[in-house]
């Protein structure tokens, strides 16, 4: 080879790796603007396409994600999501594998819904909610809400699907976890969570503390949950992150709703589900079902769970802790005493007597807004009773759900922590 042609290679390749370059820089820059990096163009380009499609569509044509997008809250809350996403370095994954996320997805292929549950954040409603969709409709009468589907069929499926998820304030969803697995009688959750809580945070425990799982508190449930996360153990998806359970960084989901907000995130579902599949859902369907199949419930649950629990509190204890339960989840006024006394209830009390006392309870309360307020009490007892350092271990926890959906992190009411005395505590003085 001459000089000459030596040249001629040297300079080819400088011109070829040059082009490269340029063709890197300009795939890059259009990914910037297709996924929105640059002051969330995508966004507002969207929007202001959707304005001109919404007035010239039937209102059956109108998608979920067009109507979340011209409506300012949902699609702020989409928005945040997105740009989130966009400026992490991991994506959000977590430690959920793919089986963990295939169980909380819930598919309606005849309404074309694609659902992700997150336990603690109204599960039961709304699969309530589209149980009765799938009823309501005139072409279908079974229940056609269904996790049976492969996750190689996921992209094929969420093309085609409306895509919900809803989530919650993350301080109130790890007490709500608490309460409703560890605090109320659960020998189910006692067994397979409370023991574990006390071998890994209860120095010098006995024996029935340690056989039973049922004197957990919710200090050493906040402790188990940061030692375990430390530990890179994975948690019960009741206790889980809200972003472990449906990769929001990795589905483009079409609607948010807030527990917060839930009744009009609710009304705004059904409106659009109402529309698009010719029924008449509202919620006050769901609104009269639910004081009559919260007491039923309640007393069923006790009663099937009695002979279990007995090995390991008093019935009465495990009556009065379900009573409790409810005053903290803002259903009965912490002001209502429970009708009967220890002797009554050990020996004659039944499950129509607890029936008639829970839906009687519930029905007198007269001011609602000061009752729902003790959810709000029973948080802030709670977490004054967590040491300083675990608290704040714990915002490291929750940090990524607060971020990504527009939480705030370190919220007054939880870290403004005057003293607390044991004695004065007004919902969690059971044990």
């Amino acid at each position: 080879m001459t000089i000459m042609d030596r040249k001629f290679a040297l300079c080819f390749t400088w011109i070829c790796l040059f082009v490269l370059l340029i063709l890197v820089l300009i795939t890059n820059f259009t990914d910037n603007i297709f996924y929105g990096e640059l002051d969330g163009q995508l966004f507002s380009e969207q929007t202001e396409i959707l304005d001109e499609q919404l007035f010239s569509e039937p209102e059956t044509k109108i998608s979920l994600k067009r109507r979340s997008l011209i409506t300012e809250k949902y699609k702020e809350r989409l928005n945040h999501l997105q740009q989130t996403c966009l400026n992490s370095t991991d994506g959000f994954k977590g430690k959920s594998t793919d089986s963990d996320f295939k169980f909380n997805i819930l598919i309606d292929k005849q309404h074309n819904l694609f659902y992700c549950q997150i336990q603690k954040v109204g599960t039961k409603f709304i699969k309530d909610l589209l149980r009765k969709l799938s009823q309501n409709h005139k072409k279908d009468k079974k229940d056609n809400l269904k996790n049976e589907w492969k996750l190689s069929d996921l992209n094929l499926m969420m093309e085609n699907t409306d895509k919900i998820m809803f989530v919650r304030e993350p301080y109130s969803r790890v007490l709500s976890g608490y309460v409703d697995k560890l605090f109320a009688p659960n020998n189910v959750y006692w067994d397979m969570s409370g023991r574990s809580v006390l071998k890994k945070t209860r120095d010098g425990a006995n024996n029935h503390s340690l056989s039973c799982g049922h004197d957990v508190s919710f200090p050493e449930f906040v402790k188990y949950i940061i030692k375990s996360e430390k530990q890179g153990q994975n948690l019960d998806r009741h206790y889980a992150p809200l972003y472990e359970h449906c990769r929001p960084c990795q589905i483009s989901y079409d609607f948010i709703g807030k527990l917060e907000f839930f009744k009009e995130d609710i009304l705004f579902l059904l409106d659009y589900l109402n529309i698009k599949h010719g029924t008449n859902i509202t919620f006050s369907d769901f609104e009269s079902e639910t004081t009559e199949s919260r007491a039923i419930f309640q007393s069923q649950r006790l009663f099937n769970m009695r002979e279990k629990l007995e090995r390991c509190v008093s019935f009465f204890n495990a009556t009065m802790r379900t009573w409790r339960e409810m005053q903290i989840r803002g259903l009965i006024s912490i002001h209502k005493q429970f009708p009967f006394d220890a002797e009554y209830t050990e020996s004659h009390m039944t499950k129509e007597d607890l029936f008639v006392a829970v839906k009687n309870a519930i029905s007198s309360v007269q001011n609602k807004s000061e009752v729902k307020a003790q959810r709000d009490a029973a948080l802030i007892e709670a977490f004054r009773l967590v040491p300083t350092a675990d608290l704040y271990a714990l915002r490291r926890f929750l940090k990524p759900d607060c971020a990504l959906f527009n939480y705030d992190s370190m919220p007054m009411k939880i870290f403004d922590r005057p003293y607390t005395d044991k004695k004065s505590l007004q919902y969690f003085n059971l044990f």
